[in-house]
């Protein structure tokens, strides 16, 4: 049932596949209005008429057109109009900066909530990706009402440092990834057939490909771990694909396949008895979260906001990105644990330790407080 007393306003940049649950919840469970600076990343980009599809809500788009002025008038402008008592901003930007502003000159009393990706790693290591980043958090944190953190390292960390801070992490509705799962099965079935995979234990890893992701480090682990029957799976695109197909160029058990996304990914879940994410700095990496829904273990770097999704030989490990022996163990501790590929009738056991669920309800009864 709609919480009628609450009245939100969120401004968002873009809202990422990964996002897409959390936004229709703050719609269902608020009526919450959503605002969005564009319409697509600008790190990468998703089909996002597909994307839109799925929203429960129509975004208001305050797109960053023309003059800077002019799109500070239009957020001012919707903060006049919306009249709300909670608003929800992303990370501690220029539009951070102006609901704080116009809060403090209109004399309004709505509570503001901002969604900040730190890892652990760049908050206590002082590692930012910015300077800006860096100093926002110095000046903007203390004006804050809330902040949502991925991480429970970073919430521990605000709440000392800031008194303020709320756990909830990069995932998404375990009900609809168990159906999109179900769904992907032909094509799951499909992928094991064109690749050669019966019999096989497949390693997954899903992202960009760039230095920072660190994906030489697997493959050259993954080589020299010779594992036999097993085979590396490498979905992404990037600067750095050349280098990578150049590095695994004489290993047949090395596959590239591109780009893929929506139901192409995600018949990859169905398949790899392990997903690695290596990556040198991540400020989450929601695709951890999309492996463990689809019964992956995972290897995920320690660095990574995702740890928290990761219990320490249950459903995964922890891997220091630069420790090529410790990793190789590791690797070879699951796929010697895993059942080979075979054809695939149902989908495996969820291999989350939260759901989205429980994680929502927690952050409905916080905005609850704060507006009592």
């Amino acid at each position: 049932m709609r919480n009628d007393k609450v009245k939100m306003l969120v401004f968002h940049p873009v809202i990422a596949p990964y996002r897409i649950d959390f936004f229709n919840e703050l719609y269902s469970q608020f009526g919450a209005e959503v605002c969005l600076f564009y319409r697509n990343l600008r790190s990468q980009k998703f089909d996002y008429e597909k994307i839109e599809k799925q929203f429960l809500f129509n975004p208001i788009y305050i797109e960053k057109k023309g003059s800077f002025v002019s799109w500070v008038k239009k957020i001012v402008h919707q903060l006049s109009v919306s009249k709300p008592n909670v608003v929800l901003v992303s990370e501690l930007g220029v539009p951070t900066l102006i609901t704080i502003l116009y809060k403090f000159i209109t004399f309004k009393r709505y509570k503001i909530v901002s969604m900040i990706d730190d890892s652990y790693d760049m908050v206590a290591g002082d590692k930012q990706f910015s300077w800006k980043h860096k100093y926002a958090t110095k000046l903007l944190m203390p004006l804050l009402d809330e902040v949502i953190n991925v991480e429970p390292m970073v919430t521990d960390f605000y709440n000392t440092k800031f008194n303020k801070g709320f756990f909830f992490p990069i995932i998404t509705s375990d009900k609809i990834a168990k159906q999109c799962l179900e769904k992907v099965i032909p094509i799951s079935n499909e992928y094991i057939k064109t690749y050669h995979l019966q019999g096989k234990k497949v390693l997954l890893f899903v992202g960009r490909l760039v230095k920072i992701k660190n994906v030489s480090f697997a493959i050259k682990a993954f080589m020299k771990a010779n594992i036999p029957n097993s085979v590396f799976v490498i979905v992404g695109d990037g600067s750095e694909r050349k280098n990578l197909e150049s590095l695994a160029q004489h290993f047949e058990n090395i596959i590239f396949t591109g780009r893929l996304e929506d139901d192409e990914l995600y018949a990859w879940y169905n398949i790899a008895q392990c997903f690695t994410l290596p990556s040198l700095q991540e400020p989450f990496g929601a695709v951890t979260n999309e492996a463990l829904q689809g019964g992956c273990k995972v290897l995920i770097s320690k660095v990574a906001g995702s740890l928290c999704l990761v219990e320490e030989g249950k459903n995964g490990y922890l891997i220091d990105p630069k420790n090529m022996d410790d990793y190789i163990k590791k690797l070879i501790s699951i796929l010697d644990d895993a059942d080979a590929c075979d054809t695939i009738h149902k989908v495996r056991q969820n291999l989350m330790i939260y759901t989205f669920n429980d994680k929502f309800e927690g952050f409905y009864n916080k905005v609850q407080n704060l507006i009592k």
